[in-house]
C-alpha cells in the first residue's frame, strides 16, 4: 500500500468526489468533473488549483539577498518589496536543478516557491552554500501552510479577490479573503490573469469555500497541465533538467550575465561560447494523433529529437508539444515527423507560446516553474 503526502485540502478533493491521482508523492486531484470542463473554466471565467505539493521557502537575514544573488541566475537585490522574478537555481557545470519564484516580501526576507520535485536536494544546496553563515536563515513553511492558485479571465470580478486587483503583474501582498489572511501573488501558470494564495492549513479548507461560493471551479492536474502546454510553460523535471543548461531550454533570458557571480556563471559562459547542438522548440501535428512525452521526433526518416510535453489543446483545437531538436531544426516552418503509434506523422516547428491573451506571454511574464 502506498502512503501519499496529503495536502490541507484532500479532505475536501474527496468530499467534492475528485479522481484522484499520485503526483511525486503525493496525492492530488487529476480532475473534478472533466479536464475538458475545467480548462474551458479558466480559459473563460475563473478556476482553480490546490497547489500546496510545491515547496515554500523562507530566506531571510542580513545577508539573504547577497546570497541569493550568488545561487540564483537574476538579480535578486534589485527587486522591489512587494516584487518577484522567475529565476534559475543551476549547478555548477550549468545544469538547471529547478526554476522557481523568488518573493522579496521584507527587508532582507525572501520567499522561495519552487517544484515539488528534489526538494531536499534543493535544501541542500542552499545549505551547501549558505556555508552555514548565521546571517542567512531558511525556514521549509510548506507543511505549515496551503497554496491555492486562482486562474482566469473573470478573477478580478470575484468579490474575494478585490483586495488583491491593484497589484501590478508579479506583485504580492498580505490581505484578508472573507477574514481569512492570505499571502497573495498575481503570478500563474495558466497564460490568463490570476493569483497565487498561501495560508495557513487550517485557513485552507474556508478559503476554498469562499472560491466556490463566488463560482470559481475546483481544477485538477490534468487541465492545469493543458493549461500551460497551451501558453508554452514548462514542467521542471520534464521538459528540463539538471541535464538540461538554458540555452538548449531557450531560458538564457532567465540569466544576467552582468551579474558579478552567481554559482554556474563560469560554465554557462563557455557553452554560450561554444554553442549549443540541441534546442527545446514548440510544434504543432498536422495529421491526426497526439504527441505524448517520450515519442521520437524525426526528419527525413532519421530519428533527430524527443518530445518532452504534448496533449490535445481545446483553446487552440489542435495537438501541440514541445521537444528537443538539433539547433539547425528549430527553425520556425521547419517540417517534421513525430512517431505516433507506430507511424510517422506530420508537424511543424512552431512559436512555443502557443497560446497568447492579453499580453501575459511576453517573455518577461512567463512562468514556467511550479511544476503541477
Amino acid at each position: 500500500m502506498h502512503l501519499f503526502k496529503k495536502t490541507p485540502l484532500n479532505k475536501v478533493h474527496h468530499d467534492l468526489k475528485a479522481r484522484m491521482t499520485n503526483f511525486a508523492g503525493w496525492e492530488l486531484p487529476m480532475w473534478f468533473t472533466s479536464i475538458l470542463e475545467e480548462h474551458k473554466a479558466v480559459r473563460s471565467r475563473a478556476g482553480m488549483f490546490d497547489v500546496s505539493h510545491m515547496s515554500r521557502v523562507w530566506v531571510s537575514g542580513r545577508k539573504a539577498g547577497q546570497f541569493l544573488d550568488k545561487v540564483l541566475t537574476r538579480s535578486v537585490r534589485r527587486l522591489e518589496i512587494g516584487s518577484s522574478q522567475l529565476c534559475l537555481l543551476c549547478l555548477e557545470d550549468g545544469g538547471i536543478l529547478d526554476d522557481l519564484w523568488v518573493y522579496h516580501v521584507a527587508v532582507d526576507q525572501y520567499l522561495l516557491v519552487w517544484n515539488v520535485g528534489d526538494t531536499e536536494r534543493k535544501l541542500d544546496w542552499l545549505f551547501h552554500w549558505s556555508e552555514s553563515d548565521p546571517d542567512i536563515t531558511f525556514k521549509n513553511a510548506t507543511d505549515d501552510t496551503a497554496m491555492v492558485a486562482v486562474q482566469g479571465p473573470a478573477v478580478c470580478q470575484l468579490d474575494s479577490m478585490k483586495a488583491l486587483c491593484n497589484l501590478p503583474r508579479f506583485g504580492h501582498a498580505r490581505v484578508k479573503i472573507d477574514k481569512l489572511e492570505v499571502f497573495g501573488a498575481r503570478t500563474g501558470y495558466t497564460g490568463e490573469d490570476g493569483f497565487e494564495l498561501i495560508s495557513s492549513t487550517a485557513d485552507a479548507p474556508p478559503l476554498w469555500r469562499v472560491l466556490m461560493d463566488q463560482g470559481v471551479k475546483p481544477c485538477g492536474l490534468g487541465a492545469r497541465d493543458i493549461l500551460r502546454l497551451e501558453a508554452g510553460m514548462m514542467l521542471s523535471g520534464q521538459d528540463m533538467d539538471d541535464r538540461t543548461n538554458p540555452f538548449e531550454a531557450d531560458l538564457a533570458w532567465l540569466v544576467d550575465f552582468g551579474k558579478r557571480d552567481f554559482v554556474g556563471k563560469r560554465s554557462l559562459l563557455e557553452i554560450r561560447r561554444q554553442g549549443i547542438g540541441r534546442k527545446l522548440v514548440g510544434f504543432k501535428i498536422k495529421g491526426r494523433g497526439i504527441a505524448r512525452s517520450g515519442y521520437s521526433i524525426f526528419k527525413s526518416g532519421q530519428k533527430v529529437g524527443k518530445v518532452t510535453s504534448g496533449g490535445y489543446a481545446p483553446a487552440l483545437g489542435m495537438s501541440i508539444g514541445l521537444g528537443y531538436v538539433p539547433v539547425e531544426l528549430s527553425i520556425i516552418g521547419t517540417e517534421i515527423e513525430i512517431l505516433i503509434r507506430d507511424k510517422l506523422v506530420s508537424a511543424q516547428i512552431v512559436n512555443r507560446r502557443f497560446y497568447k491573451k492579453g499580453g501575459l506571454n511576453e517573455p518577461e511574464g512567463i512562468q514556467i516553474h511550479t511544476g503541477a
